[in-house]
């Protein structure tokens, strides 16, 4: 848990804090332009009746305990649960200034509403309940401006459903949706895809759905019901993309990214939003609680309320029970270091350890972790029942009666600190239920900003760039595909430079190291991010492996043909270091094929634990290969030059492919094999690690050479190495 505190001060920290000594203080802050908040407020009695046609004078905004100017403010009345249409608030017979806070009412009934249907690793029970629960919801909450979109978590992120308003379209998917299926999440991320492109191209849809939500009559629905193409093009790319990040992570993360993933889809449409997450729990270990803040502070800055519904049902088990022990755990260890009065270092570890063990009780029901998740975004936690209706009653009353409050901060910085929300309103019974705060993030388009990224962000705007860290930055190319370059980004950092604290009577070390790179098409656009924030409390024994270890990176990006600049940045804070650096990459409109891929060296070779994923290109049938950017290599007896490639024979040629691999110093050829060649995966390419045995090598730098060949043509890729 420590290295979460860490984590946090660092994300949160005032710009007047320097993080990497006083060379920051000359980085100008970064502002926004016209940064604005909305929260959509719900206010009840005391009885817990609604409280309808307060007026703007009635309701206060704070914003870190600072009163905030409202620029808008609005009732929204929408529909009853039953579809029949309410009333719209009254415009107040105020001054001037008061009728221009309010908006155009006429356009309420067209506002478009979004509902995100999220099931996450249910049960054969709560299946059932879920289900009954969403058709009772899609029965009585259905609107022509009303889009359901239905999506399932287990092994991976899945869209069953893009947003549509067809009833039999989105019956069908809630019955897949909880039908007990597993998901394939190769697949997936290939079916993800294949949506996304189908529906790019559909001029002017998402323009059209800005017109309908801003008072114009609109079109009808779309495509079938379809949402707008484009739109639902651009929220299912940023949706898969958001979740590729973590596919490999293990469950627990996958909750929390997914659920991310659907709030980023969401971003930018305008109307009522909320995500229905079914779960039976959503357990949070310490390491992930700064990104679950981060998901929160998304969801308000999206103007996403997640409503949480426990589909466990009634239970006897208290969720209480495995939270108790770990408390008690900490307590009997807490007692147990400070009675004896042997000075040993099993009470000196578990002394660091007391700490973690009881913030791990805080996160151990799950059910208290969904009634936060849902309270912070302004929903509400259903559970404890086996009928789910009357609190989606209340649901549905909320997504359709509400306060609409836009209001312009007084602190413009985007430092990435957390910034609370509370709206007071003059009434003493009030009861207000809205989003709780966000976190102040430069805005990325296209991108998730995560608020540790802040202040690499800032290390790349520093002139001259910071060299204090040493690290390389690239894009592995492999081949094209129908005109578009499929790459890997890359980031290798050697930690035998970054700094460490040693904790002698826990024996722990402590380090904590963040990396960043951004990949810029021509206009400046940001196409593909990579980044990671790690803070590390270790044992001391691990310390050495840890200096000789490397911090690498990597991502898949695809890439049409033209000019990029890659920045990236990486931050040391133990030692208060940073270093920056910008490259450009050219990628032109054609590659012949046979082809092969860029070669890079090997650091190890992991088993893998799943079938094999084709869209992971360092997969191989001996493991999932871990690349390294070093030039150098050591040599001598027992040492190995290991290298990876991909090839791409051309399927139109008959011929069988050749693979011929030299060693070559100094021009001459020192070295030459014909290995036999794998037969190619489903995708067509043919990944291949050459291992060459270093003990007769003198020190020196050669190159290794891959060559394919098939019928009359061929593809050659070197790659030049240091042997020590």
């Amino acid at each position: 848990m420590r290295a979460v505190v860490l984590l946090l001060c660092v994300a949160l920290s005032p710009p007047a804090a320097p993080a990497f000594g006083q060379e920051r203080a000359a980085t100008p802050p970064l502002r926004a332009e016209s940064l604005e908040v909305m929260v959509d407020a719900v206010i009840r009695d005391k009885r817990g009746r609604f409280l309808h046609g307060l007026k703007p004078d009635a309701i206060t905004v704070f914003e870190d305990g600072i009163q905030q100017p409202v620029t808008s403010f609005r009732e929204v009345r929408i529909a009853t649960p039953s579809g029949e249409a309410l009333p719209n608030s009254p415009l107040p017979p105020a001054s001037a200034a008061a009728r221009n806070l309010l908006r155009d009412q006429e356009s309420l009934p067209r506002q478009p509403r979004l509902v995100s249907l999220v099931y996450d690793r249910l049960g054969p029970e709560g299946r059932r309940l879920s289900r009954q629960a969403s058709l009772d919801l899609l029965g009585h909450d259905h609107g022509p401006n009303t889009y359901y979109g239905v999506f399932y978590i287990d092994r991976g992120f899945r869209v069953i459903q893009p947003y549509t308003n067809d009833p039999a379209k989105l019956r069908l998917a809630i019955e897949r949706a909880t039908s007990g299926e597993r998901s394939n999440f190769s697949s997936d991320m290939q079916a993800m895809e294949t949506v996304a492109n189908s529906t790019r191209g559909s001029q002017g849809a998402a323009e059209a759905l800005l017109a309908a939500s801003q008072g114009g009559r609109g079109p009808g629905p779309v495509d079938g019901g379809l949402l707008p193409s484009e739109q639902a093009a651009r929220m299912v790319k940023e949706m898969s993309d958001l979740a590729e990040q973590v596919n490999r992570e293990d469950v627990g993360r996958m909750s929390i990214f997914s659920l991310w993933g659907v709030v980023k889809g969401l971003k930018q449409m305008p109307g009522r939003k909320a995500a229905l997450y079914f779960a039976e729990g959503l357990q949070m270990p310490n390491g992930l609680t700064g990104q679950f803040r981060a998901l929160v502070s998304d969801a308000n800055r999206a103007n996403v309320s997640i409503y949480a519904l426990d589909a466990r049902g009634l239970t006897t088990a208290s969720d209480q029970t495995a939270a108790n022990l770990r408390l008690a755990e900490a307590a009997q260890w807490s007692r147990y270091v400070t009675t004896t009065e042997r000075e040993d270092f099993n009470a000196n570890k578990q002394e660091f350890r007391t700490f973690d063990r009881a913030i791990d009780s805080i996160y151990l029901n799950p059910q208290n972790t969904m009634r936060e998740l849902a309270e912070s975004t302004g929903g509400f936690l259903i559970a404890g029942t086996n009928d789910l209706r009357p609190g989606l009653q209340r649901l549905s009353e909320e997504f359709n009666t509400y306060y609409e409050i836009t209001y312009r901060p007084k602190n413009q910085l985007l430092d990435g600190s957390f910034r609370a929300i509370s709206v007071k309103v003059n009434d003493p019974g009030a009861i207000v239920q809205a989003r709780n705060g966000y976190f102040a993030l430069p805005a990325m388009e296209g991108q998730t900003v995560f608020p540790f990224e802040v202040e690499l962000l800032k290390t790349l705007s520093r002139r001259p760039l910071p060299r204090a860290l040493d690290f390389r930055a690239h894009v592995l190319r492999l081949h094209q595909e129908a005109g578009i370059e499929q790459s890997v980004l890359v980031f290798d950092l050697p930690l035998g430079q970054v700094a460490f604290t040693k904790d002698e009577e826990a024996g722990k070390y402590r380090t904590h190291v963040s990396v960043l790179a951004l990949l810029k098409d021509e206009q400046g656009r940001v196409v593909a991010k990579l980044s990671r924030d790690v803070p590390l409390h270790e044992p001391l024994d691990r310390l050495e492996g840890f200096r000789q270890g490397r911090f690498i990176v990597t991502r898949t990006v695809r890439l049409p043909p033209g000019r990029y600049l890659l920045e990236s940045a990486a931050a040391d804070y133990e030692g208060r270091r940073a270093g920056a650096r910008r490259s450009v990459l050219v990628i032109q409109p054609h590659r012949p094929r046979p082809d092969i891929s860029e070669i890079c060296l090997v650091r190890r070779v992991e088993p893998m634990r799943e079938d094999r994923d084709l869209l992971d290109p360092f997969q191989t049938p001996a493991g999932r290969v871990i690349p390294t950017l070093i030039d150098t290599v050591p040599g001598g007896g027992g040492r190995m030059l290991s290298v990876f490639f991909s090839m791409y024979p051309d399927r139109s040629i008959a011929q069988r492919p050749k693979l011929i691999l030299d060693l070559v110093k100094d021009g001459k050829l020192l070295a030459r094999s014909v290995p036999p060649l794998p037969d190619a995966d489903a995708g067509g390419a043919v990944p291949y690690v050459a291992n060459t045995p270093l003990d007769n090598v003198k020190p020196g730098q050669y190159e290794f050479r891959a060559t394919l060949v098939q019928g009359e043509a061929a593809a050659r890729k070197s790659i030049y190495v240091n042997v020590e």
